[in-house]
């Protein structure tokens, strides 16, 4: 197994604040989270040939492999930078790293993202047009490159304060990506120079898919064929199928 890069995700349970989340934990059959990691875990070490951790708190036993850094938010959206910021401060952070949201799977190897001189990498996307006030980042899929280490510390630092500083509704959900919009605007791709590092704002589209209605149509009748992006995400109202869809590209083809 490579020793050249580990991938993070983080997690820690949490008291659902955010509609969408309250809706998942009041569900007849609640979004299983620790199954989602096990699955996203799966998928990226056998796409990327690494090792794969939760990144979490110290008071926090979860049945898969762990870091664990102390931690004192208990907002999700503070405690998502803090944990963050604690690995990168750690001697854990000792090659470089790719941080995943728990649910996604990952189709393809994310080093070949990290760029020469940069520090971070993100994904952007154009606003859709029936919401062009949307965020343009989508931070669930990041590259931290070792190099980088005190600029992005000193990065995620200010990224922490802006969060904590921001209004009571983008707290309970989008402080993480404001704080991170702020610091790095203009969006537009390519290589730049942003709040003390070099960042590469990357084109989500050849990276990162969304599960659209017809892979779930697919699904749905047996006949789904593997995705052709980096990774798949199963935000908001699509986690339900994410097991069908590992159990239909991963599972079936590699074994567990």
């Amino acid at each position: 197994m490579s020793r050249g890069m580990r991938i993070v995700a983080p997690f820690r349970p949490f008291v659902a604040e955010a509609p969408h989340h309250q809706e998942l934990a009041a569900a007849e059959t609640p979004f299983d989270w620790i199954a989602a990691i096990r699955m996203m875990s799966h998928s990226a070490a056998v796409a990327c040939q690494c090792p794969v951790h939760v990144i979490t708190d110290v008071d926090t036993d979860l049945p898969v492999p762990c870091l664990k850094y102390q931690t004192t938010a208990r907002r999700l959206m503070l405690w998502n930078f803090e944990v963050c910021l604690a690995y990168l401060r750690s001697a854990d952070f000792d090659r470089d790293t790719v941080m995943l949201d728990s649910d996604q799977l990952v189709y393809q190897n994310l080093a070949k993202w990290f760029r020469k001189g940069v520090d971070l990498g993100i994904l952007i996307r154009e606003p859709p047009k029936q919401d062009p006030l949307s965020y343009p980042i989508l931070n669930g899929v990041q590259w931290w490159a070792l190099a980088g280490r005190d600029r992005l510390i000193a990065f995620y630092e200010q990224a922490l304060a802006i969060a904590a500083a921001l209004p009571e509704d983008q707290i309970v959900w989008g402080a993480d990506t404001t704080a991170l919009w702020r610091l790095l605007e203009p969006i537009e791709p390519g290589r730049h120079h942003r709040a003390g590092l070099t960042v590469a704002l990357i084109d989500s589209r050849p990276v990162l898919q969304a599960l659209s209605g017809l892979q779930m149509r697919w699904v749905t009748q047996g006949c789904l064929p593997r995705p052709t992006h980096a990774v798949l995400d199963f935000r908001n109202t699509r986690k339900p199928y994410m097991q069908a869809v590992y159990d239909a590209t991963i599972a079936s083809a590699v074994p567990a």
